[in-house]
Formats: C-alpha cells, structure tokens, sequence
C-alpha cells in the first residue's frame, strides 16, 4: 500500500499489511528560514522515511508578527524560548485586529509549506497549527486568562481577530497542498479550565479555526497536557487523535474506544525514545500495536521527539511498525 492508502486504511481502522509511523521535531535556528525549515524536515523525511510529515515551527511564529520574540537555549525539546509577551494593556487587546497571513512569519511557513509539496514526492504533510487560546497567551501572557474571565466582552474582540487570522491562515494552508493540520490545544484540560470555560471560549475558537481544513483527509487533533477532557473533544471533525498516551493517558485502548478514526502515539518520547533502548523501543511499540489489535493506529510519540533522540531507538521503532502487523 502506498503512503495515502495505508493512512486512509488506518482511520478507517481496518486492517493493514504494516503500522503506520510518523515522528517530528523542533528545528532551532532553522525555524526561522521557509529555505532552512523546509531543508531540515525534508532530508529528516528522507533518512526515514516516515508516513507522513508534520511541519513544525517554534510556537513564537504565531505572535512573532505582533512583537514576540523567541531565543534557543540548548532545550532538548528544542522549541524556542519566548520573550517577553507583546500586548500588555487592555486597551491593547481590544484595538486587535487581524493581521496579513502572506506576509511576515506567516508567510514565511506558507513558503515552508510550497517548498516542502515541492520536495516530499507522494508523502502527505500536514502544518501544525496552535488553537486561538494558545495564541492569546503567546500575545499577552498571562494577562489574557485575566482579562477573559474579568473583561470577556473585550477579550471577545482581540479574540475575534486571532480567530480571523487564524481561519484565513489555516485556508491558505490548505491551498499549498496539505493533507490537513495539525492543532494544538494545552487549554482541554482540567489542570487549565473548567468545562464551562473550554465549551465558552476552547470549542468555538478551535472548530472555527479548523473549519478551513475541513475537505483535508489528515486532519489530526494534539491534545497536549494531562487530565484531559476528552468528551469535549471527542465529536471534533478530525481523522487522527494524538495525546500524552504513556505519560498522561487514558491509553490507546481507551482513547481508541472513544475517538472516531485513529489514535497516534504508543511511544513515550522522554523516558523510552530519548532514555531506553532499542530493544525497550521495540517492546513498547509492540505493546502499543497489541493494545489495539493493529488496527486504527499511527506509531507515534505523545508530542515532539526530542533533538538527541538515538538514530538506532528510531529505528527500531521504525523497524516494528514496517514489520506484519
């Protein structure tokens, strides 16, 4: 099977000759050139050949239009560290307006993107894209969770046009050939919000950003963090699911038996990819591919792969996942 049908076959959570597998990375430094980013992930792409490519950026590229600035510090995540938050006054935030996507950082990802269609053959990509939540944060800190329980009315309006902005980058997305997006939420948790709160300000914002992709076949769905509210999630019209599986839960199995289409994870990418063997890395895809009868999943970490992640614990996981399923 090709690379388009066997991810197809997997949602579809039928039975396929292998496991499809994907992993992805922070590129530091590199981030910051369409020319660079799109070199990086293409020849990472070719040295192991993947199932499909994820674009990923420094999180700083969603405010960096607006003043925010992000530096390397050797993290192994390898994400930048993010400077001081660019809006700092309510006046600010209300006189928000949406800002160009074909221009600036957002239009240096959008030429990213043409040079990755251009370089990656039959492989489908997909961009990561921040839900509006995490896009308030990065634009003021955490002044925006204040000012959206004291001022909601105000909050609303510099709101509206991150969801602007964000709808419009997501279309354009699309138009360079992607198989979907990538969206990121940190705030469908319990450690983060109420359930009132992500129904009032989370679903609404994240299905209007997504609603652009909605003729993509590979849209997944990152849930990042932990105590996660899955059953406000769980109806998004995403083909993939993606969470902290092996450090947050609920596993595979439950995950499986809740979320249409397929679940991606199985690898835990600190203590197992980063820390343990090839033959431990092995062992848990394995595990991982039992939990759910080799049927409906995407080998993959709970997140990013950090940057010293051995070759050979890559492999291995690669190895399982080319292996009978």
């Amino acid at each position: 099977m090709n690379k388009h049908d066997l991810l197809q076959a997997t949602i579809a959570r039928q039975k396929t000759p292998r496991i499809p597998i994907a992993l992805w990375r922070h590129w530091p430094i590199e981030d910051r050139s369409a020319e660079a980013l799109a070199r990086s992930t293409l020849e990472f792409q070719h040295r192991f050949d993947f199932d499909f490519i994820k674009v990923t950026p420094s999180q700083t590229f969603v405010a960096e239009d607006l003043g925010l600035t992000g530096v390397y510090d050797g993290n192994a995540e390898g994400d930048l560290v993010k400077g001081p938050p660019p809006i700092t006054t309510l006046e600010q935030w209300e006189a928000l307006r949406p800002w160009p996507v074909s221009a600036g950082a957002l239009g240096r990802q959008l030429r990213c993107l043409e040079l990755i269609a251009a370089g990656a053959g039959a492989t489908p990509f997909i961009q990561t894209i921040f839900n509006p939540l995490t896009v308030a944060r990065c634009l003021a800190g955490p002044r925006a969770v204040i000012w959206r329980r004291r001022h909601p009315e105000v909050f609303q309006r510099g709101f509206a046009a991150i969801i602007e902005t964000w709808s419009a980058f997501v279309e354009a997305v699309m138009r360079t050939g992607a198989a979907g997006i990538f969206l990121s939420t940190t705030d469908a948790s319990y450690s983060v919000m109420s359930e009132e709160e992500y129904r009032r300000w989370g679903r609404p914002g994240d299905l209007e950003v997504a609603a652009p992709s909605r003729d993509g076949w590979l849209n997944v769905l990152h849930l990042h963090g932990e105590e996660l509210m899955i059953d406000l999630v769980a109806d998004y019209p995403f083909q993939v699911v993606n969470w902290h599986d092996r450090k947050a839960g609920p596993s595979l199995r439950e995950g499986a038996a809740r979320f249409r289409g397929a679940v991606a994870g199985g690898l835990a990418q600190w203590d197992t990819l980063l820390a343990a063997t090839p033959e431990e890395v092995a062992r848990e895809a394995r595990e991982a591919i039992a939990q759910v009868d080799g049927r409906g999943l995407i080998l993959a970490a709970g997140c990013v792969t950090p940057i010293p992640v051995p070759e050979s614990n890559i492999r291995a996981a690669i190895a399982v996942a080319r292996g009978p399923a």
